[in-house]
């Protein structure tokens, strides 16, 4: 029973440990491409065009 009990828990563990892993993995091509691609500089563009579209639109409806 006790023997049982450890590899259910070692086996647990290891799947938390992988899951963790892959997350890391998949932060670090985030971080990575707004980063160095330009991506994020495009991103921010394209709020910045949206915000000021909203502003200049709302002045002219009220």
């Amino acid at each position: 029973m006790l023997v049982s009990l450890r590899d259910y828990f070692k086996g647990k563990g290891q799947g938390i440990v992988e899951y963790a892993l892959l997350l890391a993995f998949v932060v670090a091509i985030a971080v990575y491409a707004l980063q160095e691609s330009g991506l994020g500089g495009a991103i921010k563009t394209n709020f910045s065009k949206t915000a000021s579209q909203v502003k200049s639109f709302s002045t002219t409806v009220s």
